[in-house]
């Protein structure tokens, strides 16, 4: 499912009356840090945010108060209750609410005039290129899944769309030790690895060198999941509840991570921060931009390769 934001008929009465420079009023204080022309800049932007999980919901947040015009909100999932310690659209009133519908709500209190367009959908390794109806200027990756990680990457750098992904924002404490680094320079991050095996194996990424896709990491080293000891004969627990707290999940085969909210929220703001910066025309240090002369080989004929004997 997807919509445009509709018009708020509560506002509809100021909506013509306010002009564009009385819009950017509210973007006051970082036009401080970026004039006004770089106001203009944001308002005219379009950013696309794909996954709204603990990085994702923090990132847009962190986009609409910065006054970009157009944001695309990507999750085909809902809010649950485990979702509370990490997860900005979280709360006791949005429990099975779409985590799309519910920071949409909450995105329009923050600047009506936002042209929020909501995809209630996962997107589509095989089909990625649906979700680009319309121009974007940058896309920013918070996606959790392997393959539409990837396959979501290899778009927008085939197609010369910036963006920034965030890999192992799970299994950290400390958000003093985030960088952003080029995706072929991460180290000691399993799933920037995987990334990288699959951009290689898949999509024929070079084998040495830069991908010039920049990358939110942490140099904190992994914090291994224990389980948590809730009292088991607690009367008020369900079997559902007691399965939830397992670290391994069986169905999907993989190591539940532990996850703070200051760690993935600070993800989340490093990754507005790299797409508001860019938008801007500012170099991010440590960073280069992809020169015109890379380029890469047309990709293999399905089938899709595995990763470990798992299909990804």
């Amino acid at each position: 499912m997807s919509f445009d934001a509709p018009k708020s008929s509560h506002n509809k009465d100021n909506e013509g009356a306010e002009s564009a420079v009385g819009r950017d009023r509210r973007f006051e204080r970082l036009a401080r840090l970026v004039d006004y022309d770089g106001i203009v800049k944001l308002r005219h932007a379009h950013v696309m945010i794909v996954g709204l999980g603990g990085v994702g919901s923090w990132c847009a947040e962190a986009i609409v108060r910065s006054g970009v015009g157009t944001v695309t909100l990507i999750d085909f999932d809902k809010v649950s209750i485990n979702n509370f310690n990490r997860q900005m659209p979280a709360l006791e009133t949005t429990v099975g609410v779409s985590k799309a519908k519910a920071l949409y709500e909450r995105l329009k209190l923050i600047n009506r005039h936002c042209n929020i367009i909501v995809k209630e959908e996962q997107v589509d390794r095989f089909d990625i290129g649906r979700i680009f109806d319309r121009k974007v200027d940058f896309v920013i990756d918070a996606i959790d899944q392997l393959g539409n990680k990837c396959a979501l990457i290899n778009y927008c750098v085939r197609k010369n769309i910036k963006i920034v992904t965030s890999v192992g924002a799970g299994g950290r404490l400390d958000p003093t030790q985030i960088r952003v680094v080029d995706l072929s320079e991460t180290k000691d991050d399993s799933l920037a690895r995987m990334v990288r095996i699959y951009l290689r194996k898949r999509h024929m990424f070079p084998r040495t060198g830069r991908f010039y896709v920049p990358t939110v990491i942490s140099l904190e080293p992994l914090r291994i999941p224990v389980e948590p000891k809730f009292p088991e004969d607690a009367e008020d627990i369900t079997p559902q509840e007691l399965a939830a707290l397992d670290p391994v999940s069986k169905d999907r085969r993989k190591m539940i991570m532990g996850t703070a909210a200051f760690v993935t929220s600070c993800f989340g703001m490093t990754c507005a921060s790299v797409a508001v910066r860019t938008i801007l025309g500012e170099k991010i240090p440590g960073l280069k931009n992809r020169p015109g002369s890379f380029r890469l080989p047309k990709e293999p004929p399905l089938p899709l390769p595995e990763y470990d004997g798992e299909p990804v």
